[in-house]
């Protein structure tokens, strides 16, 4: 009998070494021979697509098997077309990565983006990383004279945006909405390069939700020459060199008003969020956030970083899918608030 339990206890042991065996070269095997896709919401030359591209290049050998890494841009809708994409159509074997608005986190819940057009569940999609935290500004030509937030309460300013549900067409609503300026929305530019040459043309006057670490790469000229004013942080952190440009939560009248902008400016510490399919296996999210975190250890990273100027402060995955949930857990009353002063 004692042999006999020896000899099951064996085999029970072998079974499991085969199969520890088994799973480990899976997890070697499981992108050998394959590509991964990130896929960027914006045009060619913005944060979000610099961001992909800079992963893009270090991310494929910090996965099993070294997959080439390619980035697509697949503009439309402010991001909504890409999160739909993710959602419903793009591979959900861990071949397809996106990088896209971090304002859609929350666009459902605020009301950002009509029901009917919306395919995707924020809290169902698979959070891998963010590489910077961000705070966005409000910005004017220099020649028109606006220094600070006031100035705009009794005169109208044209700014321009990527879509009616992005950041540079949110915040001015929330401006308007809370402070009374009169900061009309001109919308239609496929990203921050086009919205670059329309205020150099004069075709608008400012914006407003241009991230503070892509004016710096994309325009460092105008931050040097001083060609904008910086006039208002929009976020729910301050840049610590923009020390005397103001952070709109200071403004908040109430703590209703100032958990409400709260609620609005979160998504900012997102930064540039990348994330997966929902259906995607969860070896493959584990894998890709591992390969993510490897990443921005990686020396070859960090140069391609600082030579195309990127801010990198790293979040992980798990981080993110618990803020996301966070946030779309806020109280209705602040929710509501929060959706009357986003409004047109």
């Amino acid at each position: 009998m004692l042999t006999q339990r020896l000899v099951f206890a064996w085999l029970a042991c072998t079974m499991s070494l085969a199969a520890l065996v088994t799973s480990a070269e899976a997890v070697t095997d499981f992108y050998q021979g394959k590509s991964v896709h990130v896929l960027v919401g914006y045009a060619v030359g913005g944060g979000y697509d610099t961001y992909g591209r800079a992963v893009a290049e270090v991310l494929g050998r910090h996965l099993p098997g070294n997959p080439s890494v390619l980035v697509q841009n697949m503009p439309g809708a402010d991001g909504l077309l890409l999160a739909n994409h993710m959602a419903q159509r793009a591979p959900h074997d861990g071949t397809a990565i996106a990088v896209t608005n971090r304002s859609l986190a929350v666009s459902p819940l605020l009301g950002l983006v009509s029901a009917s057009n919306i395919r995707y569940e924020p809290t169902k999609l698979q959070w891998l990383a963010s590489l910077n935290s961000e705070v966005s500004l409000l910005i004017v030509r220099k020649e028109l004279g606006i220094r600070r937030l006031e100035d705009l309460q009794g005169r109208p300013i044209r700014v321009g945006s990527t879509g009616l549900t992005s950041n540079n067409a949110v915040y001015p609503y929330v401006l308007n909405n809370l402070f009374g300026t009169q900061v009309k929305v001109v919308t239609g530019y496929p990203g921050t390069s086009h919205l670059a040459l329309a205020l150099e043309r004069n075709e608008i006057d400012g914006v407003a939700g241009w991230a503070w670490s892509s004016l710096r790469l994309q325009r460092p000229d105008w931050i040097r020459d001083g060609k904008v004013v910086l006039v208002l942080q929009l976020g729910t952190e301050r840049v610590p060199e923009l020390k005397d440009v103001p952070l709109i939560l200071d403004l908040a009248r109430s703590d209703d008003e100032r958990h409400a902008l709260e609620l609005i400016f979160s998504p900012e510490t997102m930064g540039r969020p990348f994330f997966a399919p929902p259906q995607t296996p969860k070896e493959a999210v584990t894998l890709l956030r591992n390969a993510f975190a490897a990443t921005v250890e990686d020396p070859e990273f960090r140069s391609v970083a600082e030579r195309s100027g990127l801010d990198i402060t790293f979040t992980g995955g798990d981080t993110i899918q618990r803020m996301v949930a966070r946030l779309n857990a806020a109280r209705p009353e602040v929710v509501q608030m929060a959706q009357r002063v986003m409004q047109p």
